[in-house]
């Protein structure tokens, strides 16, 4: 029987090899898991020798986080400012759903809650995960400005957590789809929660008690 010819033979070593094997580690970890998955058929699958593998990435786990972290990195940069609380959380959940819903973000959830592969992934999103999480600071800060959010009774860095949990929540225990209507819903919920509450003036304070 005739061997399959490896993409690893009569080419130049590097970006390119790696590029295809991350690429089918994210395929093979969101459909069978950090438990499941096989190195042989990462290699199959993108057509190069295990060896080639298991040099670059002695263990699973180091595979996994390697194949994750460009994913992490593409997806942490800085949010614009759309003028607007309910324009700034509607941009953030629109990224933050395109990201869990992708092949990739579905890897990185698998990954995130497994176990054997959780300390890995857990370092290199660190410096990632802190630049959203600044970013969504610096989003409720201007809000507050505008005097859309009340900084004083609600937390600044819930923001980000409260977002990414609910699309969590929403494709991997509902598994229903985000959809604009639920995705409109839940920015309008936490745009009226954190509203300052209006002032009572001592000219209003005074018209009441004269009722």
């Amino acid at each position: 029987m005739t061997a399959a010819k490896r993409r690893d033979l009569g080419r130049p070593r590097g970006k390119p090899i790696e590029r295809q094997i991350l690429e089918e580690t994210l395929r093979e970890l969101a459909e069978h898991g950090v438990s499941g998955l096989s190195i042989p058929r990462i290699a199959e699958a993108a057509q190069v020798n295990k060896t080639s593998i298991y040099r670059r990435w002695p263990t699973k786990e180091e595979l996994v986080a390697a194949a994750l972290e460009d994913t992490l990195r593409s997806t942490a940069g800085e949010l614009r400012d759309t003028g607007s609380l309910r324009g700034d959380l509607e941009q953030m959940l629109s990224v933050v759903a395109a990201q869990l819903s992708s092949p990739s973000g579905r890897a990185l959830l698998v990954a995130s809650m497994s176990e054997g592969a959780a300390a890995a992934v857990g370092a290199l999103a660190g410096d990632p995960m802190v630049r959203r999480q600044e970013a969504a600071v610096g989003l409720v800060m201007r809000a507050a400005e505008r005097g859309e959010w009340d900084v004083e009774r609600y937390l600044p860095d819930a923001v980000f957590a409260m977002l990414t949990g609910s699309a969590m929540h929403r494709l991997l225990l509902e598994r229903q789809p985000l959809t604009e209507a639920w995705s409109r819903t839940t920015v309008e919920v936490l745009v009226r929660g954190v509203r300052p509450e209006k002032a009572v003036t001592p000219r209003t304070s005074a018209a009441k008690r004269s009722r």
